[in-house]
């Protein structure tokens, strides 16, 4: 009876550390919100093209421009989306 009740114990803390990071991370993902609209809204706007010619032209250099790939924000999207979609189903599991 005690290895039983110490087992589930353990389960019981592992789960509440992980349930804990887990609200860390969706805390810190919930204030990127704004930066995550702004970023989808510049994304193959008028200026996202301006900028990505310019700097292919060289007429921009010495910065990071990953968010001028043709790739990144669109990954980014699909990276979120595919978290949303994989929180939905563990929910679905546990219920």
């Amino acid at each position: 009876m005690k290895d039983r009740i110490s087992k589930n114990e353990e389960r019981l803390d592992s789960i509440l550390e992980s349930v804990q990071k887990l609200e860390q991370a969706l805390d810190d993902f919930e204030r990127n919100k704004k930066d995550i609209k702004m970023l989808n809204k510049y994304y193959g706007s008028k200026n996202w093209f301006k900028d990505k010619e310019a700097y292919e032209k060289k007429k921009i250099s010495g910065i990071k421009a990953g968010v001028l790939s043709e790739d990144a924000i669109w990954n980014l999207d699909e990276s979120i989306n595919e978290l949303i979609s994989r929180m939905e189903k563990i929910r679905c599991k546990l219920l």
